[in-house]
């Protein structure tokens, strides 16, 4: 220890700690000078190697200098009032040993109590000291004043949470008290937008809250009903937002009748009894409006139906009277004022007895009142009496009415003017058993004679005949001359047949142009025969009708009894069988059944079942006939003729097969098989002999089907061919058959570039207007003329084809004639100019190869 260091006194630093947070670097700490005085805080800093110490507070009033930065290394600034503290000026001597800060004191500065280090050191305590307790008292006064405003806060905070606990008590009251109410309940603002609404909406309207809130209560109204309200309103000097609000406004109140649209607009729209009123705050400020809505809508169907119910009532054709359980009489309608004569006044308070026919015995009422009072209603025939005395039957219907307790409260009677049914049906039942156009016996009252018939003839052992009988060439004169005129033709043949019969024979109409005959007593069947050549030769006879000279035949079928069978199913069936027999062979016959003929029968069934599953595997081919102009120097074209090729059978000829086809409709798939083929055959020689066209005959259910023109469509662009390489024909019947359609049809078909052709001309009943008028390019004269013709110039035959083929020129057609056959028919037509020949006599029908080979490729084209 050096000279110097014996006159200090070292004192250990205390409660020391390194503040590296803040610059520079500092330590913090205190030392006592002695037991009774206080600890004094320090600061030691490192200043370039050299501890330096200063008090840690600033001796003016004592405020913190532990983080303020050193100014020019040495210099620390009160943050308060910037008084300045040197640290090369400091009384302290630092040094530090064994990790231990050491502050040396002069120890002279301590034995002199009065020196002025010590008055410096404890004025700066005291100041300090005077500072830590201003400190304390200025944070003490902070402190109870912080307290103070946070108590009065969380009394506020308590009284607030106790008002919004009030509020949100009552409003969830309010909002129960609106959601038990059934109405439809809105609250909205002045703007018309809904601000709150109860369950009752979502519940009827299908919209939650959530949709509903913000959105214009005059939404919810049709267009209709808004654009009415706006229309009542007055000019008003503002913008109109709501017009059922402002209708609210203007008022105070509002009541009326509208249909309320829900989330499903498209369902039937509910109709609701609006009422509204204003809505004002506790100021008098208004706020909006309260809108209730109740829904009406079964009580306007209520109302609806009451009033159809009076319309009905009073409205009704039928008797209506009304009593109440002892039988007065309390209301009626004008029908009933009308059926009996008297009026509503004289009647009212009456009994129903004063109706009473004496008509009726005690056991008739005895019935319906017990019928009334068991079951509730009663319904009958009865015979009143009118005012006027006039019996009137009727057909009543009384019925008991009962309130929700099950308690008699009424009787309501119905009844119906039955004199006109009672005067016509004597002529109902005659009308159900004949014919209505040849007032002879119907299919139900032959039979019913027929079975009476067959019990006489098993009980006196005698024969009787069954006829079945069906008209020839019947078709022809009803689709020719029309309805009208099969009607008159049926009604001639109807008399005819019964001027051959006896009296005890029955003759039926069994429908269209069907006829039975029953002759009963037979003792053999010589009386059989002869009626049947009676008949045969009745309708054989011309018959005319109008202007019209038509001929028909007629084929009979005849069964005995009890050879044939001895019951009306078999016989009918039998007799049917031999008819269609006779019309095989040839028509304008009669025919005894046989056993043999059921299976004819079943052979026709097995043939229209193997024409169904051809037209399914399409076993046919399509043969092909040349046609030559007259003077043979070209082939012009070819008809299209079908052959069915059956697997096991060979060749079934159309005439076989042909008429099932008509028949059962089948003839329409096979016709479009037909013409596909034929149209792709077309294309194909079209195209390697232009000019050369294919004909193709059409049935009348081909043509008149209602979707004819759209396969032909379908056709021509499957197959693309050449419209004016195809020629359709077909016959008169067909066209006559309706000859507006047909004609229609014609034309559709004409429009597509297609030659039409009238096939079998000569045969039927076309009208020259009605020939002139259709799109026909082609007449082809009936091969039964040509057929005719037996090389006489001047016979009838002749006369026949020069006609036809006059004609055709005339109306600048084309003349065709089919079924040439030799060289004097060939020779007649040249002479007459007949444009193109058809037939044998230039080839016989051709497969396609054939055809091609024969005509096209080598044949006596020019």
């Amino acid at each position: 220890m050096n000279r110097q260091d014996q006159h200090f006194s070292n004192v250990i630093v205390e409660s020391l700690v390194f503040l590296d947070a803040v610059d520079p670097p500092r330590w913090k700490g205190s030392f006592r000078l002695s037991a009774e005085h206080p600890a004094v805080d320090i600061l030691i800093f490192n200043i370039r190697g050299r501890f330096q110490a200063v008090p840690a507070r600033c001796p003016h009033e004592g405020y913190e200098l532990t983080h303020c930065e050193l100014i020019n290394e040495n210099t620390l600034v009160c943050p308060a009032h910037g008084q300045h503290t040197d640290l090369s000026a400091s009384k302290f001597k630092v040094r530090q040993h064994d990790g231990q800060f050491l502050l040396s004191i002069d120890d002279n500065t301590i034995a002199g109590e009065g020196s002025e280090t010590i008055l410096q050191l404890r004025e700066e305590i005291d100041k300090l000291r005077l500072a830590n307790l201003k400190q304390q008292r200025q944070i003490h006064v902070i402190t109870e004043s912080m307290d103070a405003m946070l108590s009065e806060s969380e009394q506020q905070k308590a009284k607030l949470r106790d008002r919004a606990n009030q509020q949100q008590g009552l409003s969830r009251f309010v909002d129960r008290i609106m959601d038990t109410i059934d109405d439809l309940l809105f609250v909205i603002g002045s703007d018309g937008q809904i601000r709150r609404l109860n369950t009752a909406v979502e519940r009827e309207l299908g919209f939650n809250e959530a949709e509903l809130l913000g959105i214009g209560i005059d939404s919810l109204l049709s267009p209709d009903e808004r654009q009415a309200l706006a229309g009542r309103l007055p000019a008003l000097p503002w913008h109109v937002q709501s017009a059922l609000f402002e209708t609210v406004r203007l008022s105070g109140y509002y009541a009326g009748e509208h249909q309320l649209l829900g989330k499903n607009r498209d369902a039937s729209k509910a109709i609701y009894w609006l009422k509204s009123s204003l809505l004002h705050s506790e100021q008098g400020k208004l706020e909006g409006a309260v809108v209730t809505a109740l829904n009406i809508t079964e009580f306007k169907n209520r109302e609806i139906r009451l009033r159809l119910s009076a319309k009905v009532f009073d409205n009704s054709s039928e008797a209506i009277f009304i009593t109440d359980p002892q039988g007065t009489i309390l209301e009626v309608n004008t029908a009933f004022c009308v059926m009996t004569g008297y009026a509503r006044s004289e009647v009212l308070g009456q009994n129903p007895r004063m109706l009473k026919s004496k008509l009726h015995d005690q056991v008739f009422y005895r019935r319906l009142w017990q019928s009334l009072l068991t079951k509730g209603e009663w319904k009958g025939e009865i015979w009143d009496r009118r005012k006027n005395g006039e019996f009137c039957p009727m057909l009543l219907s009384i019925n008991a009415v009962t309130d929700k307790s099950g308690q008699l409260t009424h009787y309501v009677a119905i009844s119906t003017d039955i004199s006109h049914q009672k005067q016509t049906e004597q002529e109902l039942k005659q009308l159900a058993y004949y014919d209505v156009l040849t007032s002879i016996p119907n299919r139900f009252l032959f039979k019913d004679r027929f079975e009476h018939e067959i019990s006489l003839a098993q009980r006196n052992n005698t024969r009787l005949a069954l006829f079945f009988l069906d008209l020839d060439r019947f078709k022809n004169v009803n689709d020719t001359l029309g309805h009208w005129a099969g009607d008159s033709l049926l009604q001639i043949v109807a008399a005819r047949i019964q001027s051959c019969l006896r009296k005890s024979d029955t003759v039926a109409r069994m429908g269209g142009d069907e006829f039975t005959i029953i002759l009963p007593g037979l003792s053999g069947i010589t009386d059989v025969t002869e009626l049947a050549r009676k008949l045969v030769n009745a309708m054989t006879e011309p018959v005319q009708i109008n202007e019209h000279t038509v001929f028909v035949g007629v084929s009979i079928g005849i069964a005995i009894f009890p050879d044939d069978g001895d019951d009306f199913d078999t016989l009918t069936k039998h007799a049917d069988t031999a008819m269609y027999a006779a019309k095989a062979k040839g028509r304008g016959i009669f025919q005894y059944f046989e056993a043999g003929m059921n299976e004819a029968a079943h052979q026709r069934l097995s043939l229209e079942n193997a024409l169904r599953l051809a037209i399914e595997r399409e076993e046919f081919q399509l043969y092909y006939q040349p046609k030559a102009d007259n003077t043979l120097s070209r082939v012009t074209g070819a008809e299209a003729l079908i052959r069915w090729i059956r697997p096991g059978f060979g060749m079934i000829p159309p005439d076989r097969f042909i008429a099932i086809a008509e028949e059962t409709a089948l003839i329409i798939p096979l016709g479009k098989w037909i013409l596909k083929t034929a149209f792709l055959q077309a294309r194909e020689w079209a195209e390697q002999r232009p000019g050369f066209r294919i004909a193709i005959n059409l049935s009348p259910l081909q043509l008149l089907s209602e979707d004819f023109i759209a396969i032909l469509d379908d056709i021509l662009a499957e197959t693309r061919a050449d419209p004016e390489a195809i020629e359709l024909e077909v016959t008169e019947g067909l066209v006559m058959h309706d000859i507006d359609k047909a004609s229609e049809r014609l034309q559709q078909i004409r429009a597509r570039g297609i030659r039409i052709a009238m096939d079998d001309f000569g045969t039927g009943y076309s009208s020259l207007s009605y020939l002139q008028k259709l799109p026909i390019q082609t007449l082809k004269i009936d091969r039964s003329f040509i057929v005719a013709y037996s090389d006489d110039p001047d016979s009838k035959e002749a006369a026949f084809i020069k006609t036809i083929v006059s004609l055709g020129q005339v109306l600048n057609m084309k003349v065709v004639a089919e079924g040439v056959e030799t060289e004097p028919q060939l020779r007649l037509l040249q002479s007459y100019g007949c444009h193109e020949i058809q037939g044998y006599y230039l080839s016989p029908p051709l497969l396609a190869d054939e055809f091609r080979k024969r005509w096209l490729d080598c044949g006596i084209i020019g």
